[in-house]
């Protein structure tokens, strides 16, 4: 499986959806992560966290398991 390059990141101040689904304004302390060469956003930190700790049961988990679907 190859490693696909990040896209860069958001302008500060525009519009992102987090893995939970809301919608916020990106800044530079957005908790974020990489999946697959795409940018993740998360709502807290400690959502972050367990995503890096354990991706597949975070938040973003259902999303992870529809894309090899």
């Amino acid at each position: 499986m190859g490693t696909k390059s990040p896209v860069p990141a958001p302008i500060i101040g525009s519009e992102i959806k987090t893995a939970c689904g809301e919608a916020e304004k990106f800044a530079a302390n957005t908790p974020r992560a990489l999946h697959e060469g795409k940018w993740i956003f998360f709502c807290l930190p400690v959502c972050e966290k367990e995503y890096l700790e354990d991706p597949g049961s975070s938040c973003y988990a259902s999303q992870i398991e529809g894309e090899s679907e």
